[in-house]
C-alpha cells in the first residue's frame, strides 16, 4: 500500500504540482478513508491489511456511503469536500495507472449545504428517537440513520442528474 500512496503523491507532486502542504492534506484524507473502509469491508467479515485488497470493493455505491457517513457524523462541509476532491484525484490515479478499469468517483458530488444539515431533518431525528425509544443499540441507530442519509443522498444525486 504505502508503494501505491506514495507513487500517488509522486504523481501529484509531479504532474498536478501541488504544494507540500496539500500533500500533507492528501495523505490525511487518504489515510482517513483507508481507515474507513478497512471497518468498512470488516464488518463484511473480510480482513485487508494492505489497501490492495480492498481495491475491488471501491465502487460508487461505496463512496456515496462513505459521503453519508461524513454528513452523519457531521464532519464540517469543507472537509467533506476536500476528502471527496482528494478521492476524485485517486480515482482518475488508479485508471491512469491501470490499477482500476472505470472511475469509482464518477458521478459522486460535492455536498451541497442543504445536503449537510440532512442530520437536521426532521424526520430523521423522529426517526433516531424512535430508535432510541425501542432500545437499538447505538451502533446499530447510527447505521440506520446513515443508511437513511445514504438514501436521500442518491434521491438528490438523481434528481440533480435529471435536471442536468
Amino acid at each position: 500500500m504505502k508503494d501505491l500512496i506514495n507513487n500517488f503523491e509522486n504523481h501529484l507532486l509531479n504532474s498536478i504540482k501541488i504544494s507540500k502542504k496539500s500533500l500533507k492534506y492528501y495523505r490525511s484524507d487518504l489515510s482517513h478513508f483507508v481507515g474507513w473502509i478497512f471497518l468498512k469491508i470488516k464488518t463484511l467479515g473480510i480482513l485487508a491489511d494492505d489497501f490492495n485488497q480492498a481495491i475491488p470493493f471501491l465502487s460508487q455505491d461505496l463512496l456515496n456511503e462513505y459521503k453519508s457517513f461524513l454528513i452523519s457524523n457531521k464532519v464540517a462541509l469543507k472537509t467533506i469536500n476536500r476528502r471527496l476532491s482528494t478521492l476524485r484525484h485517486f480515482s482518475k490515479y488508479l485508471v491512469l495507472e491501470d490499477i482500476m478499469q472505470f472511475d469509482f468517483m464518477d458521478n459522486i458530488v460535492n455536498v451541497q449545504i442543504e445536503e449537510s444539515n440532512l442530520h437536521h431533518n426532521h424526520l430523521v431525528k423522529d426517526f433516531s428517537r424512535f430508535l432510541d425509544s425501542q432500545k437499538v443499540s447505538q451502533s446499530t441507530s447510527k447505521n440506520y440513520v446513515a443508511d437513511i442519509n445514504q438514501f436521500i443522498s442518491w434521491i438528490n444525486n438523481q434528481k440533480s442528474t435529471l435536471t442536468n
